[in-house]
């Protein structure tokens, strides 16, 4: 069945007649006749009382309004994938890491629903490795990842730059030592996080050998357990210094690592995007985010 032959059945009923219907769609009449004909030979049913003015049976009443129906979401489906309007009952499905989640996205999330009331969306949390791979397998339309570079074969929107620091006790030493740092665990999650590769680099740029990861599933966890001088831990100052725990640790700035960059990924292709990625990237392009660099780059 064709949209095409529901829009000239409808034409027909209206204007009661082939040849108005005809005049109306610029073209023949008997193009008008042959759509109906495939109509009423595919529902087994006759359609119109052939008179003048032309009629709807009772099956061509109950057609009209199944046809109405569907030229209706013809439309709201044109217009959702022209992103004009938005798919109310396919949410976004958008993924973070954890510190980005605490941090960064409340303030986004804000701003977003303050301009789109209805933009339906749901947020998931895993470390970056496990993001890129769901981004990559279409299991989330995008993710915000950490590393200090584009991700191969991906969309990338650079977003923020997170400035790292080490954290401590407040029974460290203000100036850390090698003979220190030997004898401490680090605290991070588990493999797969942007943050935990920053401990092998922090202990390589000392010379010091890679140490055990206590792995935790919670940020404040981690910083809770610093306090209490279980480990160390290697995070962004943005998340730190609004922890609840900010006041009992020490924060020692880290002069050897480079800062991380939050990228937004997603397909590389955006003609596989669906459509609220799309109002969703413009309404990310158009928000005034702090540390914003607005850098598309598609590696």
């Amino acid at each position: 069945m064709q949209i095409k032959s529901l829009e000239i059945f409808m034409r027909v009923v209206k204007l009661g007649s082939f040849s108005e219907a005809a005049k109306v769609l610029h073209t023949v009449q008997s193009n008008v006749t042959s759509h109906i004909k495939k109509l009423e030979t595919e529902l087994k049913v006759e359609l119109l009382h052939r008179q003048n003015p032309v009629q709807p049976t009772r099956a061509g009443m109950q057609l009209y309004g199944y046809a109405e129906k569907m030229l209706h979401l013809q439309k709201e489906l044109l217009d959702t994938f022209a992103h004009h309007q938005l798919a109310a009952n396919f949410p976004l499905e958008i993924g973070s890491m954890e510190t980005t989640a605490a941090v960064r996205l409340p303030a986004l999330f804000r701003d977003l629903q303050e301009s789109t009331p209805d933009f339906p969306f749901a947020l998931s949390t895993a470390p970056s490795r496990e993001l890129i791979d769901l981004v990559k397998a279409s299991k989330l339309d995008c993710a915000f990842v950490a590393n200090h570079a584009p991700i191969e074969g991906m969309f990338n929107f650079h977003v923020w730059t997170e400035e790292l620091v080490l954290i401590s006790s407040k029974k460290a030493p203000p100036q850390l030592s090698k003979e220190y740092l030997l004898q401490k665990k680090f605290i991070a999650f588990k493999q797969g996080c942007s943050y935990r590769k920053a401990i092998d680099l922090f202990l390589s740029s000392w010379h010091l050998p890679a140490v055990n990861i206590i792995e935790m599933g919670s940020l404040d966890g981690i910083v809770s357990c610093v306090s209490l001088d279980v480990g160390l831990a290697i995070l962004p100052i943005s998340y730190v210094q609004q922890s609840h725990f900010a006041q009992r640790v020490h924060i020692h700035a880290i002069d050897l690592l480079e800062d991380m960059h939050t990228y937004l990924i997603a397909d590389l292709d955006t003609n596989k995007w669906a459509s609220n990625m799309h109002q969703f990237f413009e309404h990310l392009q158009m928000m005034s985010l702090p540390d914003q660099q607005s850098e598309i780059v598609r590696f």
